[in-house]
């Protein structure tokens, strides 16, 4: 079987330890040897990323480090503004025309895909796995285009991920990652009553915390 290329694609704003365990997990689950964390510009749907592009690739870069499974995967900084998962996905496809792609989101995404631009369009050029992530919102009456896509699209079986160059979706059985850049931003800036050194170190790699600290990010 054909090895897929394989990215996770987010603001990574800060990029930490939930992200790095779940996707490694979530590739260890569909045979994937690496996986390229990737990015974005400015999303049009999350408005600002809120960090100078250039230190959130330094800290994408030093959370690759620590695992010679992930690497940076920095296509759709390349590609014109605004920043688009379609288009980014529609360029791999260009460079790679045969080869399976797989493209990780996490269930928020999932949940709100029908409001991403031509959000119809974007398994057809990679594999969708979707990750779970704890405390996660699950909306109480899901989207009925979702749900259709995932009875038409959806299966069971990794071998399809390695088979076919795109078309499946796939649901992982990630452990729940009990943390987001959102909760750790607000501890970073002193947001959080609960905030304690102990739990940054818990979510956040040495080398991404130091970072943040000598560059006084989110304060």
């Amino acid at each position: 079987m054909a090895q897929p290329i394989c990215v996770f694609g987010g603001t990574f704003n800060p990029p930490h330890l939930g992200h790095v365990r779940a996707c490694l997990e979530a590739a260890d689950e569909i045979g994937v040897n690496q996986v390229g964390l990737m990015p974005s510009k400015l999303p049009p749907h999350k408005g600002t990323a809120g960090v100078d592009e250039h230190d959130r690739v330094a800290m994408v870069k030093l959370a690759c480090a620590h695992s010679d499974r992930l690497f940076a995967e920095l296509i759709e900084l390349t590609l014109p503004a605004p920043s688009y998962s379609v288009k980014t996905l529609g360029e791999l496809r260009q460079r790679h025309p045969t080869t399976p792609l797989v493209f990780m989101m996490g269930q928020d995404s999932w949940d709100n895909l029908p409001s991403w631009h031509e959000w119809e369009s974007i398994h057809q050029l990679a594999h969708l796995v979707v990750l779970r992530r704890h405390g996660e919102f699950q909306p109480a009456k899901p989207d009925s285009r979702l749900t259709a896509l995932a009875e038409t699209a959806g299966t069971t079986n990794v071998r399809h991920l390695h088979q076919q160059p795109a078309g499946c979706i796939y649901f992982a059985n990630t452990q729940l990652q009990p943390v987001s850049s959102t909760t750790l931003r607000n501890a970073l800036a002193g947001n959080d009553e609960n905030k304690h050194e102990f739990q940054l170190t818990d979510w956040l790699s040495d080398s991404v915390l130091h970072y943040i600290k000598e560059k006084r990010l989110y304060v």
